[in-house]
């Protein structure tokens, strides 16, 4: 799957202090483990500390297993969006779910009560994803996907090292929602399945998704439209079961599948070349999903782990469910110079910019815009016009160019009815720029709009956790997504435009 992101939405980089010239990227993977110097593996595959080290930071693939913070456990909670209070910019997150359910990336923005997800003209759209992690759970997501050729909605579940779990809306189909489940990452274009329905653009749909150690069900308004079994996933070679098993954050996004640059097979896949000039964008400036509600019902880990405790951490790097443990250990890093080693590195500065940050949140103020039919609400700052971001011109997906399986959500080959892993937030690939020039060229805005630490925004009725139960939904992207924001996380990062928007909108957890 596209492992930038899918996230996904993220162009000012920091270099690490060590490296401030560096005009190479410092990536990891397969084979490939990140220096010391920047010990955190983001979901998109870069190198990095601070938000790098949050949500989506990969154990496999990090400087050390526990270069990754830890992850706060799942909490049975039903959100609904009054307001945008408790969304937290990926630039601003720092591990701390009682200050925000969700981080996002993009363009979040809110409608009669409703979350609507944009993807305004030429921009990669947005993620947002959950700041506690499910570890075998139920989610229902009520909600409106987007519509037209090349747009592409998505609800998911994603864990650290890509385990996933799958409902993806091609806006070119909108009589159908596809299915389907990723193993660590590993590319298989044949686990997809349809679910017919009415369409996904105008009517409402509860989206569940009842995810138990044995197997995993996807239904529709209550009615089961896929079942797997675990036991059906068996490798016979490796003797390893192919299913998702790791914790998990729920992440939700609206991408462009259809970008021209994509691979063609992506393109296909997504119903065409998207139509920058379509109806919505015309009448709102931006393609739009509407979430009414997003309920998480956590289940108990398995019976090896501990059933007490409030964050997960993984002690090896085999990336299965016998490498999670439940831990005490706190999962806030004290500044965006930290990492799961050195939780409280920058401490002092970060004292420093909290300070500031907290005294210009307080003059931030909310907007209401005017746009026909629809009635919005959006927290910004007092220097950023919400009105220009969703008019400004952002970054395309980089690498789009069929030059990697990475990017590549089906081949060139394929029809438009398979899948592929790539998630986009599953937009997991596509980094979104935190600062965007708008489209006349003659200014520019911040796109990273204001993230309130209040949780009075998002409307969460919450029982409290279990002890027997586990996480409740990852971001939907790497946690450390933008790294424009002046402490957001470094990384070595390369002065190239593409490259750095990658970089940059490492939702490292996430994301949005």
């Amino acid at each position: 799957m596209l492992r930038s992101v899918s996230s996904r939405f993220s162009a000012g980089l920091f270099a690490l202090a060590i490296l401030p010239t560096a005009l190479a990227t410092i990536t990891c993977g397969t084979g490939n483990l990140c220096p010391e110097s920047a010990p955190c593996c983001s979901q998109y595959g870069e190198c990095g500390i601070g938000a790098f080290c949050l949500g989506g930071c990969n154990p496999k693939f990090s400087f050390a297993v526990d270069s990754c913070a830890p992850q706060p456990i799942c909490a049975d909670a039903s959100y609904t969006f009054a307001n945008l209070d408790s969304l937290e910019s990926n630039t601003k997150y720092l591990g701390d779910s009682s200050q925000a359910d969700f981080v996002y990336s993009g363009y979040p923005l809110e409608s009669n009560g409703d979350l609507l997800i944009t993807m305004p003209n030429q921009s990669v759209g947005t993620v947002v994803a959950s700041s506690t992690y499910v570890w075998y759970g139920k989610v229902d997501v009520v909600m409106k996907s987007s519509r037209g050729q090349g747009v592409v909605t998505a609800f998911i579940l994603f864990s650290d090292v890509q385990d996933e779990i799958d409902y993806e809306f091609v806006g070119a189909d909108l009589g159908t929602v596809q299915t389907n489940f990723y193993y660590q990452g590993i590319l298989d274009w044949f686990n997809s399945e349809n679910i017919s329905l009415s369409d996904t653009f105008a009517n409402w749909h509860t989206y569940t998704v009842d995810w138990q150690e044995d197997y995993i069900q996807w239904s529709v308004d209550g009615q089961v439209g896929r079942t797997l079994y675990k036991n059906s996933t068996l490798n016979t070679t490796s003797g390893v079961y192919s299913f998702p098993q790791t914790p998990s954050r729920v992440q939700l996004s609206l991408w462009p599948g259809g970008l021209a640059s994509n691979a063609p097979g992506t393109i296909a896949w997504a119903g065409g070349e998207i139509n920058w000039d379509s109806a919505d964008i015309q009448q709102y400036g931006y393609d739009y999903a509407m979430i009414k509600s997003v309920n998480v019902q956590c289940y108990s880990p398995p019976s090896f782990a501990s059933q007490t405790g409030k964050s997960y951490r993984y002690i090896n790097r085999n990336g299965t469910q016998e490498s999670v443990i439940i831990t005490n250990d706190d999962t806030v890093l004290a500044s965006f110079e930290a990492s799961g080693t050195d939780m409280s590195a920058g401490s002092s500065s970060s004292s420093s910019s909290s300070s500031s940050s907290s005294s210009s949140t307080t003059s931030s103020s909310s907007s209401t815009i005017s746009i026909p039919n629809v009635s919005m609400e959006s927290s910004s700052s007092p220097s950023t016009s919400t009105s220009s971001i969703l008019t400004a011109s952002v970054p395309t997906v980089p690498g789009g160019d069929g030059g990697g399986n990475d990017l590549q959500r089906g081949s060139a080959s394929s029809s438009s009815s398979s899948s592929s892993s790539q998630s986009i937030v599953d937009a997991s690939m596509v980094s979104q720029s935190a600062s965007t020039t708008s489209s006349s060229g003659t200014s520019t805005t911040s796109a990273t709009g204001n993230g309130s630490s209040g949780s009075s925004g998002i409307s969460k009725t919450s029982a409290s956790t279990m002890a027997s139960s586990t996480s409740s939904a990852g971001n939907g992207f790497s946690q450390g997504g933008t790294t424009t924001a002046a402490n957001a996380g470094t990384a070595v990062s390369p002065a190239s435009g593409s490259l750095a928007v990658l970089i940059t909108f490492i939702f490292g957890f996430f994301v949005l």
